[in-house]
């Protein structure tokens, strides 16, 4: 199942990489026993901005489960754009899921990485 899902993400950043949106991607993945896998990395778009990724990930049934994750994407002179994650958070919020903006904190967003990925090509301007 981690091998499948690590099959979808290589080859959704692959679509990304022909169309030269991305120009570098390193994205570590590795499976662990238990059913549990681990990826983290970072992926250069061509306008120099970051996203910095970790996911942690387990199988429950046929369905892989993002335990943790996080999403930080940064522009070309490293402020930060927007950031998911689902790590605790003080003080308290509502959900673990939230989304970190210049402008402040949304609660209960949870996207996938394809998700994110749709997300900074609208914020670069690309149709």
């Amino acid at each position: 199942m981690i091998e499948a899902y690590y099959h979808q993400i290589t080859h959704l950043l692959e679509l990304y990489t022909t169309s030269r949106i991305v120009l570098h991607s390193q994205i570590n993945m590795e499976t662990r026993a238990g059913g549990q896998g681990y990826l983290a990395g970072s992926i250069t778009f061509q306008d120099g901005s970051i996203l910095f990724l970790r996911e942690y990930l387990s199988v429950a049934g046929t369905q892989v489960q993002r335990e943790m994750y996080s999403y930080h994407y940064q522009d070309a002179v490293q402020q930060l754009r927007f950031r998911y994650d689902n790590a605790l958070h003080r003080p308290q919020l509502g959900t673990r899921e939230h989304k970190h903006t210049p402008e402040g904190i949304i609660e209960g967003v949870a996207p996938t990485l394809a998700e994110v990925l749709h997300e900074i090509v609208a914020l670069l301007g690309i149709p």
